[in-house]
């Protein structure tokens, strides 16, 4: 990340991980049981993931993930190396529960591990904390579009 003291969005942080928001509601909705995918749905997800990047909650936790991830990425912490996404490593799970509770309580912890494991679209693509920080957005945001 560039260090400057210009002020940017989430969504800029995000597209600087290489995260965007089209790619997020296609990982959300390739995992779809029982239910037809339309339009209509997509715009939901949509609208839900935008509504949960203005919770502060989420966005810090997201924030935290990025920062870790870049730190991780380029070895900035001395003696900790998680090139291989070792076992022990969890703290990332921790994040993706957290923020999928936040977005739709505990029932998106369960949907979470689906996101976790099948590693949808762009998941599949990110480090080893990022695809937990966005498995957990997508999966809190696909629970919260289901209990409506």
């Amino acid at each position: 990340m560039e260090n400057n003291d210009e002020s940017r969005s989430i969504y800029d942080f995000m597209q600087e991980a290489g995260v965007e928001l089209p790619q997020l509601v296609d990982a959300g909705l390739e995992l779809l049981a029982g239910v037809e995918k339309n339009e209509e749905l997509e715009l939901r997800l949509e609208k839900q993931i935008r509504k949960s990047l203005e919770d502060l909650n989420v966005v810090v936790l997201i924030m935290a993930g990025i920062r870790v991830e870049e730190d991780l990425l380029h070895h900035r912490i001395e003696g900790v190396d998680v090139d291989d996404d070792p076992a022990y490593l969890y703290t990332d799970e921790v994040l993706g529960m957290t923020i999928a509770n936040q977005i739709a309580g505990t029932k998106a912890i369960f949907n979470f591990k689906r996101y976790d494991e099948a590693k949808p679209g762009i998941i599949a693509t990110l480090g080893p904390v990022l695809d937990d920080v966005f498995a957990g957005l997508v999966a809190g945001c696909m629970s919260k579009i289901f209990e409506e």
